[in-house]
């Protein structure tokens, strides 16, 4: 006992068995070994000891080692009428963590949120939309969600909580509803909605639900080509957003190799964050991706700069794991591969810092292609390095270099009298 400094000493009959306390001896240092802090280590460790003092006293009536079954029965009828020690953790939430973990050591499945309820017919057609989206469309995560929020937006405002009807989808309510979003709404948004009711009424046709092509019916937003201007960071705020990264602490060496992903290379959000160690040539000076946006095996030169950084992370930085991605959470779940949204919070506090205003990790992505105009690449050698397949996607990339505009810029007519 004196061992697990938070465990308070209780009387003899609550005291843990030497099996128990085996077990919380390996729980522990299998907290260690995922990185949890302090606080939820020690959360986590009340909770257990709780779990393991009451199992030992259902112990004959379960008669059931340590599984999911016995930790549903201390969630769900234990824990609402527990009445022992004021230290016990009684937050489901919290409580469910710390005993998925302890089944998780025990190769045990993991407990769910069972008392959710079923889906509704607007969420059920929306979870098959993003199965759609997914297995048939082949698009990014991101991109998914953006959709399915759109699609569970529209059915929700149509037929709110009632049953979901297809029939009831007609051109003109699809014109009413467009058109009544767009008005309240700017222009890529109002882009972005089109876009995801018209992918959604392919796959209600998709799976047969629907027969005739309402995609046609909707009206498109009006959009100029290239009327809009890349945002991308000047050399005075590229500079100062460089400043910010704390590379003298292990965090601070991986969210600044990150950046450099972002702003060297061009790479979007989530292939930083899919980056694996075999990726990397280094005699070659090659970086390989396959798990791009357009699902193509991509090779781009690695910069220095970028390649500097990465060797400083790996070499000074990266904890060591058994993962082979390139970038690994320092924290629970230490040395498991990043997530989208680490590589974006890292890029948005870095910005915070640094004082810039923040509106996406494609404002560092816009900064590559500015730099590399403005060192005298074509637009083709542009167009390859964001992996673009139109070069007329590309060619938004031309009114970035302001300086130059201005060289080539004629006056207005009432100047020439």
């Amino acid at each position: 006992m004196s061992n697990h400094p938070y465990i308070r000493v209780q009387p003899p009959k609550y005291a843990l068995s030497s099996a128990d306390s085996d077990v919380l001896d390996r729980y522990v240092t299998h907290l260690q070994r995922r990185g949890h802090t302090a606080k939820t280590a020690k959360a986590y460790h009340n909770a257990v000891v709780h779990f393991l003092q009451w199992h030992h006293i259902a112990a004959l009536e379960l008669s059931e080692s340590i599984n999911a079954e016995t930790v549903r029965v201390f969630i769900d009828e234990h824990l609402p009428a527990c009445r022992c020690i004021s230290l016990v953790v009684r937050s489901r939430k919290m409580v469910r963590a710390a005993l998925n973990q302890l089944l998780s050591m025990h190769g045990q499945p993991r407990v769910i949120q069972h008392d959710v309820p079923p889906p509704t017919a607007i969420e059920a057609s929306v979870i098959a939309f993003d199965a759609y989206l997914r297995d048939v469309c082949g698009l990014a995560v991101q991109t998914r969600r953006g959709r399915c929020r759109e699609a569970r937006q529209f059915l929700s405002d149509m037929f709110g909580t009632g049953p979901l009807i297809v029939d009831h989808i007609a051109p003109s309510v699809l014109i009413d509803y467009v058109t009544d979003r767009a008005c309240r709404a700017r222009a890529p948004a109002a882009t972005a909605l089109v876009g995801a009711l018209r992918s959604y009424l392919r796959f209600l046709r998709f799976d047969g639900a629907l027969v005739d092509n309402l995609g046609d019916a909707i009206p498109s937003p009006a959009r100029w080509s290239l009327a809009a201007l890349p945002s991308a960071l000047d050399d005075e705020q590229l500079a100062r957003f460089w400043t910010v990264f704390d590379r003298t602490t292990a965090i601070g060496k991986r969210d600044y190799a990150m950046a450099r992903c972002l702003a060297d290379m061009a790479l979007r959000c989530h292939e930083v964050a899919q980056l694996d160690l075999k990726a990397i040539d280094w005699r070659g000076g090659i970086l390989t991706l396959d798990h791009n946006k357009g699902h193509r095996v991509d090779r781009l030169p690695l910069p220095t700069s970028t390649g500097e950084s990465l060797v400083d992370y790996l070499r000074h930085g990266r904890p060591a794991s058994d993962s082979r991605a390139l970038f690994v959470y320092h924290r629970a779940p230490l040395g498991q591969a990043v997530a989208v949204t680490t590589v974006r919070g890292a890029m948005r506090r870095a910005f915070q810092r640094a004082t810039l205003p923040w509106s996406g990790t494609h404002v560092l992505r816009h900064t590559a292609a500015r730099r590399m105009l403005q060192n005298g690449c074509s637009i083709k050698e542009i167009a390859d390095v964001l992996r673009h397949r139109s070069i007329d996607t590309t060619a938004v990339y031309t009114k970035v270099d302001l300086p130059q505009l201005t060289g080539v810029a004629r006056p207005w007519p009432e100047e020439w009298s």
